[in-house]
C-alpha cells in the first residue's frame, strides 16, 4: 500500500465514520433507556385538547399472537402498547419491542362540534371480542378485532385491526358512523408519538439512524432531530405513499390505503440526553386527512418490523433501507453489493466466511482500478534512490529541486500522480461498502469465531482499565489489531524514503485505534482485503520472476498524460516568471534564475 492509497483510505474512514469516533465515547456500562421517556413540548398544545376525565370501565387488554408479532391492544382508545417481534432480540437479550413503554400508539384525536381537539387515549372502546384473552394466527389465516366508541347517541367512533399469520404488517381502519352504520364526515388525526424504543447497545449509534421518512408522490422528505434545545419539524401535504419512524435496524411505516392518498403529514422531533452520555431522538407524527370520498372510512396498512430489504421491498419501503448517497453510492450498494453479499450466503451459510468470499471477488473485481497504483507504487520505489539524490543536492533551492524531479519523471515516463485517479474512481466503492456491511440486519447479532460473536458491532478483545485519550473506548478490537499489523507489513514492503518513515509505525497504529469502532464485519472485510493486496505487492516486488528495473523503465515508451502536460507547463511558466525577477529579489528567495543564452554559449567555448 503506498502513501497515496493509505491516505485515500484515511480520507474514507473520517468521511464515513466520524460518527463512530463521536459515539465510541459512550460505550461505558448503560442503563436501559426504558426509563428514560421524554416528551416533545409542545407535541399537543394544551389549549386545543379537550380532555376527558378518567373513565370509570376499566382497562381491557386484547393480545394477538402471530408467527412473527406479539402485539397488545388496550380498549382505551383502541391503541396499540405492545408491538413486539419474536424473531429479533434487543441488546439485553429480550424480543425487540418496538413502542416506548407508556405510550399508546396509533391514537386518534378528533375535533368536536366546538372544533375542540379530543385526545381519545383515555375514552373506553369496546371490543368486539372477548378481552383479557391471547388470540393466536399462524400460517395464511387472519383476524378481525373491532373496538366501537359511542359519541353521543346517534355517532360513534369505529376501528378496527386486521392481523396475519405470517407478515409483519397490520390493516388499521377508521371510520365515524351514525347509527343506521353510515358514514360522516368528521375531522380527526392519526397519531404515533414518542418514536421507536431503541434496541442497540450504543444509543449514540442508534440516533445516528433514528429518523422520519414521508415518501410524498415519489420524493422523499426525510426529518432528523440533532437539536437538543428546540424541537424541529416538517409538514407534507398531498398525495402521501407512506410515512416511516426508522431506528438502526427497524421501523415502523403507515401506508394508507389506497396508495397515494390526500393526506397532511405533521412530523416532530427532539433529541434528549440519556443516562452516560447516550442520546435519545423522539417523534411524534400525525396524518391528517384532506377529505373524505362520501364518508368511506380511512384504512392503513402498517408495517412494523426488521429493515430487510426482501422484507419491505413487497411494500416499497426500500428507502427506508440505508445504503449512503442516493445519487451515487446507493445503487451500488443496493443492485449490486447487498445481492452479491446474500449471494455468497446462500452458498456458503456462514456471514463471517461470506465477508471472506466476497472481499476477494471485490479485489478481483477492483483489480483493473488496483493495478494503476501498484505500479505507481513500485515505480516510485524503484526511483526512490535517485530522487533521494536530487533533494539533497538541491535542498536550498526548491525551484530547481522541482525542475530536476520533473526532468527525472519525464526521463523515466513516470507520473507520480497516476495512482490518485483509480483510488477516486473506488471511493463510491469503498463508500457502499461501508454502508451495506455497517446496516445490514443480515449481520446483526451474528456470531463467526472466537471472541467475534457479533459482526454488527465492534469486536472486543481486549478490555482496559482507562478510556484512550481522543477515542474515548477503553477496548481494542482484534480485527481492527490485525488489519493494523497487516498495514504495517504494507508499510515496510512499499515505504523506501526516509522521510515518510514515521508512516510505517503511525499509520498503523492510528488506523487500528480507528478502526476499532467499526463492525467486526467491516474490519473482517478490511483485513481480508489487507491480506490479498500483501500477497499481490509481494508477488510484484519480490516473487515475480522478471523484476522491474531503472533500465526497463527508460525503454518503455513513453506517453504525455494530460496532467504531467499541464505539470509540464506549469513549471515551464514558473522558469518564465523567475526569469523576470530582479536578481537581488532572487538570491533572497533562493531562487536560481536560468544564465542569458550568451553567457551559455561563451561558458560552451
Amino acid at each position: 500500500m503506498d502513501r497515496r492509497t493509505l491516505l485515500g483510505i484515511i480520507l474514507i474512514a473520517l468521511l464515513t465514520t466520524l460518527w463512530a469516533l463521536y459515539t465510541s465515547i459512550y460505550y461505558a456500562p448503560r442503563v436501559p433507556l426504558d426509563t428514560v421517556r421524554p416528551q416533545l413540548k409542545g407535541a399537543v398544545p394544551e389549549e386545543t385538547v379537550k380532555r376527558e376525565a378518567p373513565p370509570t370501565i376499566p382497562e381491557r387488554w386484547i393480545e394477538v399472537e402471530t408467527d412473527l408479532l406479539r402485539i397488545r391492544l388496550s380498549s382505551y382508545g383502541g391503541t396499540l402498547t405492545h408491538w413486539e417481534l419474536r424473531r429479533y432480540k434487543d441488546w439485553q437479550g429480550k424480543p425487540v419491542q418496538l413502542i416506548p413503554i407508556g405510550e399508546r400508539e396509533l391514537w386518534i384525536a378528533y375535533y368536536d362540534a366546538q372544533g375542540r381537539r379530543v385526545d381519545t387515549r383515555r375514552l373506553p372502546f369496546i371490543p368486539s371480542v372477548a378481552s383479557d384473552t391471547v388470540y393466536r394466527v399462524s400460517g395464511n389465516d387472519s383476524l378481525v378485532i373491532r373496538f366501537r366508541y359511542a359519541l353521543d347517541s346517534v355517532h360513534s367512533i369505529e376501528r378496527w385491526y386486521v392481523f396475519h399469520g405470517g407478515r409483519y404488517d397490520v390493516g388499521v381502519g377508521i371510520d365515524f358512523v351514525t347509527g343506521d352504520g353510515g358514514g360522516v364526515h368528521q375531522r380527526y388525526e392519526l397519531i404515533w408519538t414518542g418514536g421507536l424504543k431503541y434496541q442497540e447497545y450504543n444509543s449514540v449509534d442508534e440516533s445516528h439512524s433514528a429518523s422520519v421518512q414521508i415518501s410524498l408522490a415519489g420524493d422523499l422528505e426525510t426529518l432528523d432531530a440533532k437539536e437538543f434545545d428546540r424541537a424541529v419539524e416538517t409538514q407534507a401535504t398531498g398525495r402521501i405513499d407512506w410515512v416511516g419512524l426508522k431506528i438502526k435496524y427497524f421501523a415502523v411505516a403507515i401506508l394508507p390505503l389506497p396508495r397515494p392518498a390526500e393526506f397532511t403529514v405533521l412530523a416532530r422531533g427532539q433529541s434528549f440526553h440519556a443516562p452516560n452520555g447516550g442520546v435519545v431522538k423522539r417523534y411524534d407524527v400525525t396524518l391528517r386527512p384532506l377529505s373524505r370520498r362520501g364518508g368511506e372510512p380511512h384504512v392503513f396498512q402498517v408495517y412494523g418490523g426488521p429493515l430487510d430489504y426482501d422484507l419491505v421491498k413487497p411494500y416499497e419501503l426500500t428507502a427506508m433501507v440505508e445504503f449512503g448517497l442516493r445519487w451515487l453510492v446507493r445503487p451500488i450498494g443496493e443492485y449490486f453489493m447487498l445481492p452479491l453479499l446474500k449471494g455468497i450466503h446462500w452458498l456458503v451459510p456462514n456471514y463471517g466466511i461470506a465477508i471472506i468470499v466476497f472481499a476477494v471477488l471485490m479485489k478481483l473485481l477492483l483489480h483493473p482500478l488496483i493495478l494503476p497504483q501498484l505500479r505507481s507504487a513500485q515505480r516510485m520505489q524503484l526511483l526512490a534512490p535517485e530522487l533521494q539524490k536530487i533533494r539533497e543536492k538541491y535542498k536550498d533551492d526548491l525551484q530547481a529541486q522541482q525542475r530536476e524531479l520533473f526532468r527525472l519523471y519525464q526521463e523515466y515516463g513516470i507520473n507520480p500522480m497516476s495512482g490518485c485517479l483509480p483510488l477516486l474512481l473506488q471511493l463510491p466503492i469503498l463508500y457502499a461498502l461501508w454502508a451495506v456491511l455497517n446496516y445490514s440486519i443480515e449481520l446483526r447479532q451474528t456470531p463467526f469465531m472466537l471472541w467475534i460473536v457479533d459482526l454488527s458491532v465492534p469486536d472486543r478483545l481486549v478490555t482496559l482499565p482507562f478510556r484512550i485519550p481522543l477515542f474515548g473506548f477503553n477496548y481494542i478490537s482484534g480485527l481492527a489489531l490485525l488489519m493494523g499489523v497487516a498495514v504495517f507489513l504494507q508499510q515496510r514492503l512499499s515505504v523506501t524514503d526516509p522521510r515518510q518513515r514515521w508512516m510505517v509505525y503511525v499509520f498503523p497504529l492510528l488506523l487500528t485505534l480507528l478502526f476499532s469502532a467499526f463492525p467486526a464485519g467491516l474490519n473482517l472485510y478490511y483485513f481480508t482485503f489487507n491480506v490479498l493486496s500483501i500477497g499481490h505487492q509481494l508477488y510484484l516486488t519480490r516473487f515475480r520472476k522478471k523484476k522491474l528495473t531503472l533500465e526497463d523503465l527508460k525503454r518503455q515508451p513513453k506517453r504525455e498524460g494530460w496532467l504531467m502536460r499541464r505539470l509540464r507547463e506549469a513549471q515551464a511558466l514558473a522558469e518564465e516568471q523567475a526569469e523576470r525577477l530582479p536578481p537581488s529579489l532572487a538570491r533572497r528567495l533562493k531562487i536560481e534564475q536560468p544564465k542569458p543564452a550568451k553567457q551559455q554559449k561563451k561558458k560552451r567555448r
